[in-house]
């Protein structure tokens, strides 16, 4: 039995880290005014590879072999989703994004119905429903067409998704923590690898951007991901799920007032149906979303 007051204080802190998740998606836009979106992975991934591998150290130097290809391979996925979101950024608005994102919760039961036979229940297709009448309001323009930025948000959803599923499997029987580290290399390391050949090194950095980037690094990955790990130990995890989706709410607001982007009626319709769709998700008694969740696999928007 969790006290309440520890209850209490850990939710907290997971609101705070949802609060961090959402403004990154304006810190990320806003970086993006001078890095381009490969290189701006490298910068944010890699200077928090090598911090989060320094603060767990012994818990890092711990991993077994197994574990370190299963994080490989779910940092391969992983790497997929931040190379969509970050290009995609360039594209639409932050606000958009972080709602789009959450979406993913939704898609991991859908998922795993595919992947494993395990009916979800006729309640996570009520869920996707709302979720689709929510993007449409959300992305879809005038011509009835997706936008690049939207389309490659969505992308990006699928394989945060498969992701967790890659992860939920992962955390049985490994330490979750160095799993979550591994992966941030990864990410970081696959956009070293391609930015070279793709893109032009990042020469004029504008003092904002920098600002940007150091948000994402020590706020949006470092403190969030230490925090969630700490905080996940006294709450349960449909109170994790349930705080870390407002993310969306949080990034949507802060798209608002920090870059004056424009959200329009029907925008706000679809944010709303998304959200709902969300919290319906993880209401469910769920235990392959409930056992994702719990895990700190993917900390960063």
């Amino acid at each position: 039995m969790i006290p309440k007051r520890s209850m209490l204080l850990a939710d907290t802190a997971l609101l705070g880290v949802a609060l961090f998740w959402g403004v990154g998606y304006v810190a990320v836009k806003a970086a993006l005014e001078s890095f381009t979106p490969l290189w701006l992975i490298v910068f944010r991934f890699i200077p928090s590879f090598v911090l989060l591998a320094l603060i767990f150290r012994r818990r890092m130097a711990a991993l077994t072999r197994q574990a370190a290809t299963s994080g490989l391979l779910a940092g391969c996925i992983l790497a997929m989703s931040f190379l969509a979101s970050t290009t995609g950024l360039v594209f639409t608005t932050a606000g958009k994004q972080a709602f789009i994102t959450t979406a993913y919760v939704v898609l991991v039961p859908l998922l795993l119905w595919g992947a494993t036979r395990r009916f979800p229940g006729f309640g996570a297709f009520f869920s996707a429903l709302l979720c689709l009448a929510g993007m449409s309001f959300l992305t879809l323009q005038g011509d009835f067409s997706i936008g690049l930025g939207d389309g490659l948000s969505l992308l990006s959803a699928f394989f945060l998704a498969l992701h967790m599923l890659v992860v939920e499997r992962s955390v049985r029987d490994h330490d979750p923590v160095p799993l979550a580290i591994i992966q941030i290399g990864v990410v970081g390391f696959v956009a070293l690898f391609l930015a070279p050949f793709l893109e032009n090194f990042p020469v004029r950095v504008s003092p904002g951007a920098w600002t940007a980037l150091a948000y994402n690094i020590f706020l949006g990955t470092v403190f969030a991901l230490v925090t969630q790990n700490l905080a996940q130990r006294h709450t349960t995890s449909t109170h994790t799920a349930l705080i870390l989706s407002l993310e969306g709410v949080f990034g949507a607001l802060a798209g608002t007032l920090v870059l004056a982007e424009i959200f329009t009626g029907k925008m706000v319709v679809g944010c709303i149906l998304i959200l709902i769709s969300v919290i319906f998700t993880e209401l469910m008694p769920l235990k392959p979303v409930a056992a994702v969740v719990e895990a700190p696999s993917s900390p960063l928007p």
